[in-house]
Order: structure tokens, then C-alpha cells, then sequence
């Protein structure tokens, strides 16, 4: 285990009796060595959850934001185009 690797902090939090007793057959039922070992492997899950989805979803929210905006865009500038094409060049619509 190198230097960085190594557990030199520690996380604690309070639960109740019922709690407790939740969690130790929790532990039990997964043949975990721990509650801390488990609760260390829970940690670490929700981090990975939290960190590698939550990020993609806001830009990928984004993009399907910009591509609407821009596909309105492209729809008012073809209604433009053919609307100049039925008008000769010169001609207002308001005569």
C-alpha cells in the first residue's frame, strides 16, 4: 500500500439502535467484514454515481437544449428563403 493509498482519515456518523442492528444484518447477509467495510463500499458507489452521471445528464441537457434552439432556427430561416423566392427581389410584403 503507497503513501497515498493509505486510509488516514476517518468519517463518522450517528445512527440509532434500530439503524445499527439494520445495518449489521445488512452486513451479515453480504458476508461483509464490516459495517465500515460496507459502508466504505457504499460511499464509494454513490461518488461514483454522483460524479460520473450527474455532470453528463446537465450537459447532455444542454446540448438537446442548443440543438432545439438551433433547429428553430433553421426552420425560420427556410420559411425565409422560400418566402424570398416567391417574392422578385425589390417587392415589400406590405404594399
Amino acid at each position: 500500500m503507497t503513501l497515498d493509498s493509505r486510509r488516514s482519515k476517518m468519517v463518522t456518523f450517528r445512527v440509532s439502535m434500530e439503524e445499527y442492528h439494520s445495518l449489521e444484518a445488512a452486513c451479515m447477509a453480504r458476508r461483509a467484514r464490516s459495517i465500515s467495510e460496507s459502508a466504505r463500499a457504499a460511499v464509494q458507489q454513490w461518488i461514483g454515481e454522483t460524479s460520473s452521471s450527474k455532470p453528463l445528464d446537465g450537459e447532455l441537457h444542454h446540448i438537446e437544449r442548443r440543438i432545439h434552439v438551433l433547429a428553430l432556427g433553421l426552420d425560420r430561416f427556410q420559411h425565409l428563403v422560400r418566402l424570398g423566392k416567391a417574392m422578385p427581389l425589390g417587392t415589400t410584403t406590405a404594399q
